[in-house]
């Protein structure tokens, strides 16, 4: 009986050791991939970097976030204020969809931009693929931010209407977003 209270006690102590190792191992991982997400976030720049760099309000020389605001940053050229844009999640039909829109000040469309999406390939990844789907959202108020066959401005990609429709439903949401955060 001794035998096997001094074995088990070994294999507490083993364990022990073990679990000690590894916590130290993961703590020391956990630091170090930490330390290079913030290096990759701060050479992406923010999201006001981001909206500069994708375009979606085309004149604009700097954004700036909106006081109080989540998503929304006020667009700028010069000192004059022409728009807004946002950088927002919002449901696909797979997954979450990153899309990037931009408002002027009457939110206006002034571009929409697909900057991530996880649908399937070669069907609804063509909401992405087509430049031509995202370019027609330029000019397009809430009024008629919806796909032809609801009544809306916004013509589907066929084979790809799901998806096409979550984008637009999306764009909508986002603009209705920027205008709570601006008001």
């Amino acid at each position: 009986m001794a035998e096997t209270k001094d074995s088990t006690i070994m294999i507490l102590v083993k364990l022990t050791l073990i679990a000690v190792v590894a916590a130290v191992i993961l703590t020391a991982t956990y630091g170090v991939t930490q330390e290079q997400l913030a290096k990759l976030a701060e050479a992406a720049g923010g999201p006001d970097k981001q909206l500069l760099d994708i375009g979606v309000v085309p004149d604009a020389t700097k954004f700036k976030a909106v006081s109080g605001g989540e998503i929304c940053y006020e667009a700028y050229d010069g000192g004059d204020l022409i728009g807004y844009g946002a950088i927002a999640e919002v449901q696909g039909m797979q997954d979450m969809l990153t899309l990037a829109v931009g408002v002027d000040t009457d939110f206006v469309v002034t571009g929409v931009v697909v900057v991530s999406q996880k649908e399937t390939p070669g069907i609804g990844d063509k909401v992405q693929k087509q430049p031509e789907f995202v370019e027609q959202f330029a000019g397009v108020g809430l009024d008629g931010m919806a796909l032809t066959g609801d009544g809306g401005k916004i013509d589907a990609i066929s084979g790809a209407s799901v998806s096409s429709g979550h984008v637009t439903a999306g764009v909508a949401e986002i603009i209705g977003k920027m205008q709570q955060e601006v008001s």
